[in-house]
């Protein structure tokens, strides 16, 4: 009896499994994606954000140039003796020299008492679908990578701001899908049940397209991500990075066949 009800069961998953195959195929169709992402955030590069102040110093410079004049002029010498004149043709030159003295400006954009800072990051980890909400099980291999770059504005003394940047999945070195994040962090939105602020939470929303070869070439993904900074404690005195724990739930829609009018 209990191999009846394994070997039942295999069927019913072989059954689903291809149900879902035959959905993917269908053009226009949405599916759900689900996926648990484990990885790490790490800073990449940090600078001053804010509007900065124009400074400009003035300092006076000396310029000083010399330069040299020669011309022919006719020479006359008389001999003492015979009391004749001699006259010849000499090279004469001189030199002549002049300084200026003239204010410079200098002005630099100086971030005097920056409330924020721009932040490049960089965001990798391990897919996992969350089974039984990920309609696409199998779309993407167990051994596949999220790679995403993050250039963030966040203000320094809660580390709230906003980010943007792209992203793709990889399996090895082939790209499986790719697109674009943007999204706010450190902000909390489930009202009553988090705080206004989370130094160490991100969360946004996940557009782009499958590019890898299969029924789902093409298909449009739009997803919302949230996820924490698991090692971060807040307030944190540091720009919050480190392993991160992200779920990532959201459609995958089929694209339409191409039709030419005649």
């Amino acid at each position: 009896m209990k191999h009846i009800v394994s070997v039942l069961t295999l069927i019913g998953c072989s059954l689903v499994s291809s149900n879902l195959v035959g959905q993917a195929q269908t053009p226009g169709t949405m599916l759900g994606i689900s996926l648990d992402l484990s990885g790490t955030l790490t800073v990449s590069s940090e600078s001053p954000g804010g509007c900065p102040t124009r400074i400009c110093t003035t300092n006076f410079e000396t310029f000083s140039h010399c330069y040299t004049n020669c011309y022919w002029r006719l020479v006359c010498t008389t001999n003492a003796t015979t009391g004749q004149v001699q006259c010849t043709n000499a090279l004469v030159c001189s030199v002549h020299c002049y300084t200026n003295t003239f204010p410079e400006i200098s002005c630099t954009n100086e971030f005097l008492t920056p409330t924020s800072v721009k932040v490049g990051e960089a965001l990798s980890g391990s897919l996992a679908a969350n089974s039984p909400c990920d309609e696409l099980d199998g779309l993407f291999p167990s051994n596949a990578v999220f790679q995403a770059v993050l250039y963030a504005t966040l203000r320094t003394n809660d580390w709230r701001g906003t980010h943007l940047g792209s992203f793709k999945v990889l399996d090895g070195t082939n790209v499986l899908a790719s697109g674009t994040l943007t999204g706010v962090n450190g902000v909390g939105s489930h009202r009553e049940l988090e705080a206004c602020a989370i130094c160490n939470h991100i969360e946004g929303t996940l557009r782009g397209l499958v590019v890898e070869s299969g029924p789902l070439r093409g298909a449009r993904i739009q997803a919302s991500y949230a996820g924490t900074l698991t090692g971060v404690s807040c307030p944190s005195a540091e720009v919050p990075q480190g392993a991160v724990s992200l779920a990532i739930d959201g459609v995958v829609v089929t694209p339409c066949p191409l039709l030419f009018g005649f």
